[in-house]
């Protein structure tokens, strides 16, 4: 686009239709020309360096963040949660889930328990990784980046609509509600509200705190750790 513009700008007079008055009529002014061209020289690198700041801050702007650095690690976590039990992982860049379990349940409750489910088609990268400690213990994140802003909050948006349906039916062995804590953010609660879900720019972030006294604080901790690190990507 920008190579463009230099070309119809620099050979407009000389290569289409000519100037007005004619290809001769520049010949004849030539003086005036020379005093000219440099100003026309001037404004075209001035245009062309504005047009490619502006595309280099678009390009900035809609750049995804590196997904890997979101993610916290396990010491940051053991800090969070106050237990030095739990082991170290490697993140996996494809989501899980427990279809065996699907025939159990309505088709509203598969995001409950099928990582899939949960973060749908359409992200450009996705990590997730799970620390798991005694007593089955386990604090998992999940990290999904889409397109655009719209993406991630649509992905939110139907994830949301799908748990709060499963929490309506009451289905034995299934007793959750959904809880819509801000406009960005909605939480899967059992006993505690330890499974969270938020959208923040482009970024869909999932947190599980399972098995600890205080899992809903853990979860919440590392959410907000992970949300920082997103918005400043």
């Amino acid at each position: 686009m920008v190579s463009l513009v230099i070309n119809r700008v620099l050979v407009g007079c000389n290569y289409t239709r000519g100037c007005p008055g004619g290809r001769w009529h520049v010949a004849a002014k030539s003086t005036a020309v020379s005093n000219t061209a440099p100003r026309l020289l001037a404004l075209v690198i001035a245009a062309v360096m504005m047009a490619c700041l502006q595309l280099g801050a678009a390009q900035a702007a809609n750049a995804a963040p590196d997904i890997d650095p979101l993610l916290l690690s396990v010491d940051e976590v053991r800090v969070i949660a106050g237990n030095a039990d739990l082991a170290a992982a490697a993140p996996v860049d494809r989501p899980g889930g427990q279809h065996q379990y699907d025939a159990q349940y309505p088709s509203q409750c598969h995001g409950v328990y099928n990582q899939d489910v949960a973060f749908s088609g359409g992200y450009s990268q996705f990590r997730s990784v799970s620390y798991p400690g005694p007593a089955n213990r386990t604090v998992t994140q999940a990290v999904a980046v889409y397109p655009t802003s719209a993406d991630a909050r649509a992905a939110l948006t139907r994830l949301g609509k799908a748990l709060n349906a499963c929490s309506e039916l009451g289905v034995p062995g299934m007793a959750i509600t959904a809880q819509v804590l801000d406009r960005a953010t909605f939480a899967v609660c059992e006993a505690q509200c330890s499974t969270l879900y938020r959208a923040t720019g482009p970024v869909l972030i999932g947190v599980d705190a399972a098995q600890f006294g205080d899992s809903d604080r853990i979860a919440t901790a590392v959410l907000q750790q992970i949300t920082g690190r997103a918005k400043a990507a």
